[in-house]
């Protein structure tokens, strides 16, 4: 991760997809919060708990042999919640994650709600 040099990591959503994104041959998962989202039925707005996204990103971890980049979403909350997060993904070992920044409920949901309106 800190070669300098560009990484592809395919984006997973569970154990299995980020068995094989390491299997594939490549250097890192992504593990892909819209994906996950997708997997479970819902847009990527915000509709998963913390707990439901942990779980997955943890099955994630456990397949692989390979580093994980974790989407963090907007770090379920404030500020408070952002540093749980941050201690959660370290404890199940992602190698990296990122944070969005926008505040819930994220941009999108107002697009999702009017388009089913």
């Amino acid at each position: 991760m800190n070669s300098g040099q560009t990484i592809m990591a395919p984006g997973a959503y569970d154990g299995l997809s980020s068995r094989l994104v390491s299997l594939s041959g490549f250097d890192a998962v992504y593990a892909s919060g819209g994906a996950i989202a997708r997997s479970c039925g819902y847009p990527d707005i915000g509709l998963l708990s913390f707990s439901e996204v942990v779980e997955r990103i943890e099955k994630i971890v456990e397949a692989s042999d390979i580093p994980v980049i974790a989407d963090a979403d907007t770090g379920f909350g404030g500020t408070a919640n952002v540093q749980r997060t941050v201690r959660v993904l370290e404890r199940i070992g992602v190698a990296a994650f990122h944070l969005e920044d926008q505040t819930f409920p994220k941009r999108g949901v107002q697009t999702a709600v009017r388009r089913h309106a």
